[in-house]
């Protein structure tokens, strides 16, 4: 469906952010276009309910170093006052980040002050951001065309150097040639101050000074703000950065306002044209819960799992608290196994696996495998692909058709008001049926059977309950686990359609998902995961206890340096496989900032 048919007002007004050019994968295009349109409102209204948390980390942080920069306040007192002045609570997990973010920032600031000293330039915060905007304002319509950068802007006395820093959560990830850089290097270098920085996302036109300095040299510094590390992407003359936006940012940013391509996922819950857009699939009550929660989400067996061993981990995962990155080696494994059999099954002309794709390790390293790992991975994950030739979905029996790897599933239920997130490692039809496969690696027999596959796998119950619900087209399917360990591969199967598997998924769905749903304080629960948890270091509940080198839960022993369970192979619960799937990291893409 078209943008103009979905929105209405007046389509000549245009706000573009510059981080908005950063386009990842699996962002939906018209959702980006949608929103630099802020004259026109969606036609099909949609209630907009919001958080009754502080959902937005980096705000508070750029409220703090106001405290710090403008008034002179310690980092500590400034963060404490930021966290207190919020309107919404703030989780202390979340809080305790902001602290660490505010003080890494003056320590690099200050790393940056001096490397520039050494110039004989001095920088000044300047309060005023700065925008490039074009336009009329007639008797009866207004035309604007606006570009912004949010981040912190600094300036020398002279006004002859301006200095934009855009804030990371965590370290640096951006790169020169950057659409979102080149962008916002062309902000600083022919863009106006505003007068009110309030009106920068209320006024049309924005009203800004004229005249005055133009600047002789531009940068762009990004800031990490747990690893206090900046790198400075731009350094050059504004002459130099005009001409690098006009080459390579302007066509880009064109196509962008008038992309509708839909990408249902992550960006749905919040996109302006979530009432109309007819890619996201409704099912009411897919989750099996009442009614709707504290606010429009999404929500992801990753998050379940999260939530299931710790209701602060879930919390600030779902805030993109900065993490430490898993690397145990069935983590590693795992993520091998995936990208192998998702480039074997994503061949243009589809057929089954073989051996013929796997050569012996210990010769010459040749086949798929190199186009996506090194000697030593495939080494590692040769045994598991060995046994998955014998299971391989598109062998057979029947006619493989429509074959997809490692699709984004999205669906909504709106008696939950939740927007519901899959990755299925393989989607495809066998005779026209849909068959809906997941997989799972193991260094040995997990002891996972049709009787209990829904409970310990949930990923499962989820795919069930997709199919029934008619997210497919279709609400017939079948729903298959492929297990693989090194002497291995096995495939349990379970039908979408028998209303006894659709009613025990429901359950298990309802029961992951309720508590998480209706939580609003998301308190820790220490235990023994503490000491693995990815964001332990924001939490000042986390256990600190030594155990040694693994940890024990349900009374089954864990390396969590291997991700593997140690003992009684064969028995193991839900909880368990929550804290080994928790140990491998969130599914999710990286935030856009």
């Amino acid at each position: 469906m078209p943008l103009r048919t979905e929105l209405t007002g007046n389509p000549d007004v245009v706000r573009l952010s510059a981080s908005a050019l950063d386009r990842r994968e699996r962002d939906c295009p018209a959702s980006a276009a949608a929103k630099a349109y802020p004259a026109m409102r969606p036609v099909v209204r949609d209630r907009r309910r919001y958080p009754p948390w502080a959902s937005f980390p980096l705000g508070l942080v750029i409220s703090a170093l106001d405290f710090v920069e403008c008034d002179g306040y310690d980092p500590d007192v400034a963060a404490e006052m930021a966290v207190e002045e919020s309107r919404d609570p703030v989780h202390r997990g979340v809080a305790r980040w902001i602290r660490h973010a505010c003080r890494t920032y003056v320590e690099t600031s200050e790393s940056l002050a001096a490397e520039l000293a050494a110039e004989g330039v001095e920088l000044r915060l300047d309060g005023r951001p700065r925008v490039v905007q074009h336009g009329t304002r007639g008797a009866s319509a207004v035309e604007m065309r606006a570009l912004t950068a949010w981040g912190r802007w600094y300036a020398s006395p002279d006004g002859s150097v301006v200095e934009f820093r855009r804030l990371r959560l965590r370290r640096p990830t951006g790169r020169k040639s950057d659409h979102s850089t080149l962008a916002m290097a062309y902000v600083a270098a022919a863009g106006d101050r505003v007068v009110d920085p309030r009106d920068v996302y209320q006024a049309v036109p924005i009203p800004v000074e004229h005249g005055g300095v133009r600047p002789q040299r531009i940068r762009v510094v990004e800031m990490g703000l747990t690893d206090a590390d900046a790198r400075v992407l731009v350094d050059a003359a504004p002459e130099e950065v005009r001409q690098a936006y006009l080459d390579s940012v302007r066509p880009v940013a064109a196509r962008l306002l008038t992309d509708d391509r839909r990408a249902p996922g992550s960006d749905c819950a919040g996109c302006r044209l979530f009432g109309s857009c007819e890619a996201l699939a409704r099912t009411p009550g897919l989750l099996g819960l009442p009614g709707p929660g504290t606010h429009r989400r999404t929500w992801s067996v990753t998050t379940a799992r999260q939530y299931q061993v710790c209701p602060a981990q879930s919390h600030l995962r779902d805030l993109h608290m900065p993490a430490e990155e898993a690397a145990g080696s069935a983590v590693r494994r795992g993520l091998l196994v995936h990208q192998w059999l998702e480039t074997a099954h994503g061949r243009p002309r589809k057929r089954p696996c073989t051996l013929d794709d796997l050569p012996d390790p210990t010769g010459s390293f040749h086949g798929l495998a190199e186009r996506v790992m090194n000697w030593d991975e495939y080494q590692q994950i040769w045994p598991y692909l060995i046994q998955h030739v014998d299971v391989c979905p598109l062998r057979g029996p029947g006619e493989v058709t429509a074959v997809m790897p490692e699709p984004r599933v999205a669906a909504y239920d709106p008696t939950a008001d939740v927007v519901v997130i899959a990755n299925p490692d393989l989607l495809r039809r066998v005779d026209g049926r849909l068959v809906y496969r997941e997989q799972k690696t193991s260094l040995t027999d997990r002891g996972i059977t049709a009787e209990n596959a829904l409970e310990l796998v949930p990923q499962l119950a989820l795919a069930v309950c997709l199919i029934a619900g008619g997210v497919f087209g279709d609400t017939a399917g079948t729903v298959e686990l492929e297990q693989l360990t090194p002497a291995s591969g096995t495939v349990i199967e379970l039908d979408a359609a028998d209303l006894g598997v659709v009613t025990a998924a429901r359950a298990v769905l309802a029961e992951l998902a309720g508590p998480w749903h209706r939580d609003t304080a998301f308190r820790a629960t220490p235990g023994p995961w503490c000491r693995f948890c990815p964001v332990s270091r924001w939490c000042g509940d986390a256990s600190r206890a030594d155990e040694g080198p693994f940890m024990t839960v349900d009374g089954l022993v864990i390396d969590p340096v291997t991700g593997e369970i140690l003992e009684s192979p064969g028995c193991t619960t839900s909880r368990v496989e929550a804290v080994t799937d928790a140990l491998a990291g969130a599914e999710d893409d990286e935030p856009p900032f």
